[in-house]
């Protein structure tokens, strides 16, 4: 049965889906299946890294391996010169890591309940004491440092492997246009945030009065620093909780 696209929640709503480009379909497909109209508009550009750590890694003393991103695993497997030893326990930040570790033979030993990132991860049992516990993080470079403070100070030994970097993507005038007709906002990272107001804050100054999506707390109150007025959170960074945020929103305005 086709749904009645006159009582959908997001009906007539134009809203802005930041994620980098190939993993936007899945939120673009929730959107437009409440009645929305997505407008693509990745304010990331993922690129692989030449990582100088390959060399310096060495897998049989590693007890953990954290992944906190889906880019940190695709761009971990292009560019890892080794097999995993059966011993190191994996690790994943939310349930899209998690998905794509699966969805490449990947055991997923640990992730939080919530896709609520370093966070989630920090509050579960197995790892309040890790003494002796080497960890090794995979992630892009300047990523947050709040995980490996924290494992740190329970006991473990922190390295990283910096496989992928963030760019700051060209965007055609067309484009730019689309994204300045947007009902509402998303976005799922401070980077994320800065980068789209980068790209629109001059040609769509009245960007920071849309109601803007994000996926925590901390990325909320950055998003005020900025100027945005009204800020949302979603329960966590998954696609199925921004687009049950998003229809929330849908239904205090009446839509």
């Amino acid at each position: 049965m086709v749904p009645n696209r006159s009582v959908l929640p997001l009906k007539g709503r134009r809203i802005l889906v930041t994620r980098p480009f190939h993993q936007a379909a899945g939120l673009v497909e929730l959107i437009e299946q409440q009645g929305g109209d997505a407008i693509v508009f990745p304010v990331i550009e993922i690129a692989a890294n030449d990582v100088k750590e390959w060399s310096e890694w060495h897998p049989l003393q590693t007890n953990w391996l954290v992944f906190v991103s889906r880019n940190a695993v695709e761009h971990f497997l292009q560019g890892s010169p080794q097999t995993l030893p059966a011993h190191i326990k994996l690790a994943a930040a939310g349930e899209g890591t998690a998905q794509t570790m699966r969805e490449n033979r990947l055991t997923v030993d640990l992730q939080p309940e919530l896709s609520n990132g370093s966070e989630g991860l920090l509050q579960l049992p197995e790892w309040q004491q890790m003494d002796q516990q080497h960890v090794v993080i995979v992630r892009g470079d300047g990523g947050r440092e709040l995980m490996a403070e924290t494992l740190r100070a329970r006991g473990a030994k922190i390295s990283y492997l910096e496989v992928y970097r963030r760019q700051l993507p060209t965007v055609s005038a067309d484009l730019q246009q689309q994204a300045c007709s947007a009902d509402w906002l998303t976005a799922t990272s401070a980077n994320g945030v800065t980068n789209l107001l980068s790209l629109l804050s001059t040609n769509c100054p009245e960007i920071l009065q849309k109601p803007l999506v994000v996926v925590s707390e901390r990325i909320k109150a950055f998003a005020i620093e900025k100027g945005f007025k009204q800020v949302h959170v979603s329960l966590d960074a998954s696609d199925g909780a921004i687009i049950q945020r998003l229809i929330e929103m849908g239904s205090d305005h009446g839509a």
